[in-house]
């Protein structure tokens, strides 16, 4: 590409930023949510695909609430004590390991779930014989104490490896409050067995605190402003509608293009759910997810594995992919990573699709700016942008090629 053509998609991209920016309240199930939805199927229009709809999808409760519900009600059952302590602790445990590990909501239910919307693109013949699918989330969240860079820091020196050690898995971020709703369920049943004494004391005032910070954390979250999502994801969805632009100019005839903007990513990746719930008829051998997050500066990497609480490893055909174009050099610094969060490229992962999920993170393997008010356009490295957009094309080619 000639310089000039070059300047102009980093242009496009960051207005494209800018515009996603202005609206930081486009929490999952907000009206800020649907407007931010209605702006990318314009930009899906002026690309020169017809066919965009906006689809409502379920949503979530707000990820704050969840956290600060299980933790009050572990801190209930480790102050009531008795059977009806270990209930609720046992409870609360259960829950936590249930939806975060499971995609399984039990005490979540108790929560409100407003719906949250799809904004969706299809180029090419929709009975093809391959797909590809190119997918970032439009909503954002609260920027809460709990993403503060100091604990962003210390939890990231728990999990310390070099950006070229693929092969250590971390310690995920929701392990911390697990262990403590199960260091409460060990608390009140040994409380109820009759434990006692001065250590005993200390090991249950202990896990109060602990229990109580966690609720207060998470209440903190919600209440907290929302952050205006430059990199988180407004970048994300800029290399998405920069890779879809690529990608129509030389889409064989066999194959289907996709693009989507998810909603409620944020809150347990409903939208990606729901649109792979929707199409049960995809070919999993021919259906390729090509997924962007948080690539408005930092080292790019492409995801190995990644997970909240449980962990979702990444099927082979597409790392491979992405392993050899990184080799090649052609994109800079590109290396595999093993994600400390969740992101919607779990979702087809899971499943069974090819799938690679493209990220960039700082040195201590964050996003820059993750979940901060601070996460502003004039912050984000369009290099970057453009460079994960490249790579993910390069990708999607190279694996339809493979596909003949």
């Amino acid at each position: 590409m000639t310089e000039a053509i070059v300047a102009e998609r980093k242009q496009r991209a960051l207005e494209w930023i800018r515009a996603l920016a202005a609206m930081p309240h486009r929490i999952s199930g907000s009206l800020y949510e649907r407007q931010a939805a209605e702006m990318v199927s314009d930009w899906l229009h002026q690309l020169g695909i017809k066919d965009v709809q906006i689809v409502p999808v379920r949503g979530g409760p707000r990820p704050g609430l969840v956290l600060a519900l299980h933790a009050a009600v572990g801190l209930l059952g480790v102050l009531w004590g008795g059977f009806v302590g270990i209930v609720l602790a046992g409870l609360s445990a259960w829950s936590f390991l249930s939806e975060f590990g499971r995609r399984r909501p039990v005490l979540s239910k108790l929560l409100r779930s407003p719906d949250s919307v799809d904004v969706i693109g299809r180029h090419g013949p929709p009975q093809a014989k391959n797909r590809v699918v190119l997918s970032a989330h439009i909503d954002t969240t609260e920027a809460g104490l709990v993403f503060a860079p100091a604990l962003a820091n210390l939890f990231a020196s728990w999990n310390h490896r070099t950006s070229s050690d693929a092969s250590r898995v971390p310690l995920p971020p929701l392990a911390l409050p697990y262990f403590l709703l199960l260091a409460g369920l060990l608390v009140v049943t040994a409380e109820w067995f009759g434990a006692h004494g001065a250590l005993f004391s200390l090991i249950r005032l202990a896990s109060i605190l602990g229990l109580a910070t966690t609720t207060g954390l998470g209440l903190q979250w919600v209440l907290a402003r929302p952050t205006p999502g430059a990199n988180d994801n407004a970048s994300a969805v800029a290399a998405m509608l920069l890779a879809a632009d690529e990608l129509i100019k030389d889409l064989p005839p066999d194959t289907e293009l996709i693009a989507v903007g998810t909603g409620a990513e944020e809150c347990g990746c409903g939208g990606m759910w729901e649109l792979l719930e929707g199409h049960p008829h995809w070919d999993r051998t021919r259906t390729l997810f090509v997924n962007f997050e948080c690539v408005g500066g930092g080292e790019l990497h492409y995801v190995v594995s990644e997970g909240l609480l449980g962990r979702t490893y990444y099927p082979p055909d597409l790392l491979a992919v992405a392993g050899r174009l990184a080799a090649s050099g052609r994109f800079g610094p590109v290396t595999p990573v093993h994600l400390l969060a969740g992101t919607d490229g779990n979702v087809p992962a899971r499943l069974g699709y090819p799938t690679l999920s493209i990220i960039a993170l700082e040195e201590n393997g964050v996003p820059r700016n993750y979940h901060q008010v601070t996460d502003t356009p004039d912050r984000i490295d369009m290099d970057t942008v453009v460079r994960a957009a490249d790579f993910g094309v390069a990708a999607a080619r190279f694996a339809l090629a493979s596909l003949d």
